[in-house]
């Protein structure tokens, strides 16, 4: 009794791991679908045969139609893998792809890269005028801040010396005043570190 359920154990938790291992090899083979759905209706079958067995005895003959089936598995996996590498090698061969000069439209390799380096030359071009616009930008932001900033403390100071608003008030509003100050030398930070990149 314990021979018979030990290796009922061992035999599904074989088709299952035949089961799992191979769906990702299908799953990473990423083509294929048709062969992946004959793999698993096979499994199914397989499955169900086992089941109808329920508790009889592994005989030779059980053992015979096992090996059929995993040669017929087999069989099938190295199909659907042929099949596989036949596609990538078609579409290797179709010059296919994303690196730069697979599709050169009609151009010589010289033509291409010429092209290509006339492309970069621009695209940085624009980037270093972009650079420049938000370098501008970025001063101008940070006189007008320090401006309102000075406009700030000198009406603080005003407030206090009226005596208009409490301690509290004008804790508060120092403490407003010192956090903008810290966003504009932030804001100054980033605009010279963009200057000394143009300078470069």
């Amino acid at each position: 009794m314990k021979k018979h359920v030990i290796r009922t154990i061992g035999l599904g938790l074989a088709f299952g791991l035949t089961i799992a291992l191979t769906d990702s090899a299908v799953a990473q083979q990423g083509k294929g679908n048709k062969q992946a759905a004959e793999a698993t209706e096979a499994q199914e079958a397989r499955e169900k045969n086992q089941q109808a067995r329920g508790n009889k005895d592994n005989t030779k003959a059980d053992q015979k139609e096992n090996k059929k089936e995993e040669k017929q598995e087999r069989v099938q996996r190295d199909r659907a893998q042929a099949q596989g590498k036949q596609d990538r090698q078609q579409a290797d061969d179709a010059g296919e792809g994303n690196a730069y000069g697979r599709e050169k439209g009609g151009m010589s390799g010289r033509e291409f890269g010429q092209n290509r380096a006339a492309e970069a030359r621009l695209t940085g071009e624009q980037r270093k005028a972009q650079l420049v616009t938000a370098v501008d930008e970025g001063d101008s932001k940070v006189k007008e801040a320090r401006d309102r900033i000075a406009k700030a403390k000198d009406e603080l100071e005003k407030n206090r010396r009226s005596g208009g608003i409490s301690d509290a008030e004008v804790d508060e509003r120092r403490a407003a005043i010192e956090r903008a100050e810290n966003a504009v030398r932030v804001l100054e930070e980033r605009v010279n570190a963009g200057r000394a990149r143009l300078q470069r």
